[in-house]
């Protein structure tokens, strides 16, 4: 299972290139958003589905990061536009 970190104007996704989706994966999700992100609040942290052409009906999370949090985080891969979600 691949990790894939993103972001897109100021919202932050992590996904993966399976179709996984039990609470296990979630929290798998959440935790490496926690470890970029120590002081991302978790009640904030939305779980997704995604439509689009290229990661249809996958599941992951996207959250926001507070101004003064944000930080050019290596981890994370710009891009363009999010997929559409459901």
């Amino acid at each position: 299972m691949e990790i894939i970190k993103e972001f897109c104007a100021g919202i932050y996704v992590i996904r993966t290139n399976t179709y996984g989706h039990t609470w296990g994966y979630f929290n798998t999700l959440l935790a490496e958003a926690i470890k970029d992100f120590p002081e991302l609040d978790n009640s904030k942290v939305e779980i997704v589905q995604f439509a689009g052409r290229r990661y249809a009906r996958t599941f992951g999370i996207q959250f926001v990061v507070d101004k003064c949090e944000e930080k050019s985080n290596k981890n994370y891969s710009e891009i363009s536009n999010l997929e559409f979600q459901y």
